[in-house]
């Protein structure tokens, strides 16, 4: 196998506690192959969506499996029971991919440096606080406060 996997994975629901999230379940084999190259997280594509997600692992799912959040289910237009087409391979351990509207705001703003130097899990932090935004209204102000909490 390729360090390039190609495969459908049902889009699950997942109850957890009082909240409902979904998830991708990865074929074993896949799994193994992802770990095996040192994988923590992926980057690809689903259903022809750029994502960047970590492999996960919890007590109430058997095996590895990729969070799917709502945010991501509706940029997708997939819901539970459908078989997304999923491309994946192993991430650089740094790899953050920036939306290009955020990466522009923020050239905009001269903060393009601070950017660079936050850690990888903080550019992820900062991205899933925009990428969870219900509305275009809430993304925009999401964006301004992320530029605006960066140190030039």
């Amino acid at each position: 196998m390729s360090d390039r996997v190609c495969f459908q994975a049902a889009v699950e629901p997942l109850v957890w506690g009082r909240a409902a999230f979904a998830l991708l379940r990865l074929l074993p084999e896949v799994a193994r192959v992802l770990q095996a190259a040192g994988a923590k997280r992926v980057k690809g594509g689903i259903a022809g969506h750029p994502v960047n997600l970590t492999l996960s692992r919890a007590s109430e799912v058997d095996g590895v499996f990729l969070w799917a959040g709502k945010s991501l289910l509706d940029r997708l237009g997939a819901k539970p029971g459908e078989l997304p087409e999923v491309r994946r391979r192993a991430a650089p351990p740094g790899a953050v991919d920036i939306p290009q509207n955020v990466e522009a705001a923020v050239h905009r703003a001269g903060k393009t440096d601070a950017r660079q130097r936050l850690t990888p899990g903080k550019k992820r932090g900062a991205l899933c606080q925009i990428d969870t935004a219900r509305t275009g209204a809430a993304r925009i102000k999401r964006i301004a406060a992320m530029i605006e909490g960066l140190t030039g």
